[in-house]
């Protein structure tokens, strides 16, 4: 190790950010770990962060092997509904059932940044589903791949609420035509690159 390394990093030692037991998680800013010993809040407590762990988890959710699963620092459980404060902790490597209070989840270090992924739609009808591949979506980005015509003129992208309109990890591709405003499109076939940004 170089004489300027602190520590490996697979174990960081930071102030116990509220009172914490040895095994169960905790949140210090953005970085996540697992207790290694008990201790009160804001005392030094060695947290950590990879391996296969067991973890409280929200009672009320059914796992499945490959679920993204994030922290709820309020609750402080794993989840594997995302919200904007949560913080993507690992993946699920056992199936848990609803109701069950703990999960068993492999942790992945700094995994919170989104994931980009692209691919080209060829339209076929006003308003399309398109699925790409990811788990959540929380922005995306479409273009035509030619030169825009009459019909259709214009389009839009929509993550919607990712629970339903449309399915987590897709999104609403819309063409448009100008005739005495916008309204759908009625020519379909049109290539359509779009990037993605999710979970």
């Amino acid at each position: 190790m170089s004489l300027n390394a602190i520590q490996e990093g697979e174990v960081i030692t930071l102030a116990a950010p509220y009172d914490v037991v040895s095994g169960a998680g905790a949140q210090v800013g953005a970085i996540f770990g697992v207790a290694q010993i008990t201790a009160l809040s804001g005392v030094d407590v060695p947290l950590q962060r990879c391996g296969v762990w067991e973890l409280a988890k929200v009672s009320a959710q059914a796992w499945s092997v490959g679920d993204t699963v994030w922290w709820d620092n309020s609750a402080k459980k794993a989840t594997n509904v995302k919200t904007m404060s949560n913080l993507r902790i690992g993946k699920c490597v056992e199936a848990a059932a609803n109701p069950t209070s703990t999960g068993k989840l492999v942790l992945t270090p700094d995994s919170d940044a989104p994931r980009i992924v692209w691919g080209q739609a060829t339209t076929v009808a006003a308003s399309d589903t398109i699925a790409t591949g990811l788990s959540l979506l929380v922005g995306v980005v479409a273009q035509f791949d030619s030169d825009i015509v009459a019909d259709p003129e214009f389009l839009s992208s929509s993550i919607g609420d990712q629970a339903g309109a449309p399915a987590a990890g897709s999104f609403l591709l819309k063409t448009w035509k100008t005739a005495a405003g916008p309204v759908a499109a009625s020519t379909f076939g049109k290539k359509v690159n779009w990037v993605a940004f999710g979970y």
